[in-house]
């Protein structure tokens, strides 16, 4: 099963019906809130990363992107909006 974890955000909304649209089944969210947070792991079964960058930190998205590089899963830095994802389309396709 794909899996897509997604970074940042309080709530994902219409983000979430759009990933499983896309084929995603299992969605992962980290909101990035809280202290714990930076120290996130990607789940095994995850095939992308989604990383939205006017809600997170800059350790949490450098530690996210360090993961991602160490275990070869793509990473895609957007704003949180369902336009900001679909432009990013040929990455999460």
């Amino acid at each position: 099963m794909a899996g897509v974890l997604v970074v940042g955000g309080d709530r994902l909304g219409d983000i979430e019906s759009m990933l499983q649209d896309k084929g995603y089944r299992n969605i992962y969210h980290v909101s990035g809130r809280k202290k714990s947070d930076v120290k996130a792991t990607i789940p095994s079964d995850t095939e992308l990363v989604l990383v939205f960058i006017n809600f997170v930190s800059h350790s949490l998205s450098k530690n996210i992107k360090k993961l991602a590089k160490q275990q070869h899963v793509p990473i895609v830095f957007c704003r949180r909006s369902c336009d900001a994802i679909a432009m990013s389309e040929p990455a999460i396709s």
